[in-house]
Formats: C-alpha cells, structure tokens, sequence
C-alpha cells in the first residue's frame, strides 16, 4: 500500500519539525511549505492524499488561500491554529474543510482523522482507474469485441455505492459534486442496463448507455 502524501503548510519552523517528523513516523510522503507562497506551486505540481494547514500566515490570515484552493480540485484541507478566533472558526466552519483542530493537536485523533481522509483518497483513485479503463475502451475498443464494455459497466456498478459516497462527501464542493453527480447517473443507468440487457451485449439500450459515457469522458475530468 502506497504511503500517504501530505502537504504540510505551517509558518513556525518548530511546528512544521514537530508535524514532519509526526507525519514520517506513521509512514507519509511529506512535502513541507512555510507558506502558501510555496505551497501553491507544490500542490499544482503533486498528488496530494491531504492538504494539513495552519491558519494564521502571511497569505492566508482571512483563510483566502484556504478559499482560493477549495474552488479548485484539491485534496481534502485540515485546518489548524494556535491562535483560535472565534470568528476565524466561525468562517472556517462556512468552509468545506475536513476540520478545524487547535494546535497542539491531539495526535491520537489527528492520526484517525487521516487514515479515514487516506482511505477515502485511495478509494477515490481506485474509481478514477476503473473510469480511465472505460475511457481506454470506448476510445480505443478491441476489434469486433462487444463483451468488454459490458464487463467494464459491470464494474462501474459494483462501484456505485462507492460513487455515492464520494459524492456525497464532495457535496460542498461545487467542481467535483456535478463531477460526481454525472457518474452517479451513469452508474444507476449501467445497473438498470446491464439487468435487462444479461448477455444481448449489442442491445440499443447497451449502444445508448456506452454513447452516454463516452460524452460524458469527454467532458468530464474522471
């Protein structure tokens, strides 16, 4: 199992040591920044699991850059403080953030707090590989093969709960909710599809669904 990647925005040099080293020894890829200045460069360039925080720093002490990274498809934020404000925590719980901790954090629930926001990471890399097949597929099917499709929609079907959950965890955020919303209905039309079509794989109605995908591979991101 790949390691967590987290990106680490903290100004006070000994707090961004102590979170590291923290951070290391439960086994995550850490790519530490003092500020958003660095850290704005170093998550469009990666492939963060989770964006961890602080709050008052140069950039960032209305939570604009917090704002500005969360209109986009980032990684899920934590934000953490030293100095709570009530009304910094009041602005921060209009935001769609994973959560709002004071420093020190206690470290037992930090540590949960990000295995779920891993595993909810993995699980969304693990949909966007199975869409990337049927992107492959529609784009590229093999000569006179009808079955594969209808194997790949299988997937997709297993997968909707899954989907479900995704989206209804990105419902905040407006970029990947219709990114979600749009699989979803795709995957409800592959399970009524594939219960009535069974082994007719050159249906209309299979023809219908796979024409659907493919618009929406093509518009979306996946």
């Amino acid at each position: 199992m790949e390691p967590a990647r987290i990106l680490l925005v903290e100004d006070d040099p000994v707090a961004r040591l102590v979170l590291r080293s923290w951070l290391e020894q439960r086994g995550a890829t850490v790519v530490a920044a003092d500020g958003p200045t660095e850290a704005g460069p170093a998550l469009r360039a990666g492939q963060f699991d989770v964006v961890l925080s602080d709050i008052h720093m140069p950039g960032n002490d209305g939570l604009e850059w917090v704002e500005s990274i969360l209109r986009e498809d980032c990684p899920p934020v934590v934000l953490m403080t030293g100095n709570p404000q009530l009304a910094t925590a009041q602005r921060a719980a209009n935001l769609p953030v994973a959560a709002y901790l004071v420093k020190p954090p206690d470290f037992a629930a930090l540590g949960e707090l990000l295995d779920r926001l891993l595993a909810e990471a993995r699980q969304r890399r693990t949909l966007r590989a199975v869409l990337d097949e049927v992107r492959q597929l529609l784009a590229d099917p093999p000569r006179g093969a009808t079955a594969p499709p209808n194997l790949v929609l299988e997937k997709l079907a297993l997968l909707a709960p899954a989907l479900q959950q995704v989206g209804a965890r990105d419902s905040r955020r407006p970029g990947r909710a219709v990114e979600t919303a749009a699989w979803r209905a795709a995957v409800a039309d592959a399970i009524a599809v594939i219960g009535k079509t069974k082994d007719n794989f050159r249906s209309k109605e299979l023809a219908g669904l796979r024409a659907r995908l493919q618009q929406l591979l093509e518009t979306g991101k996946g």
